[in-house]
């Protein structure tokens, strides 16, 4: 089991990414992240 709880980050610029995400991945879960990965 993957547990996150009230997780926050943010760039040096100070411009927040993350802000308090709670998420719980059970095993046998199928998750999927998507959208854009800030690559130049």
């Amino acid at each position: 089991m993957i547990v996150l709880k009230d997780v926050n980050f943010k760039y040096k610029n100070g411009k927040d990414i993350l802000k308090n995400i709670n998420l719980e991945i059970k095993e046998g879960d199928f998750i999927s992240i998507i959208g854009k990965n800030g690559s130049r």
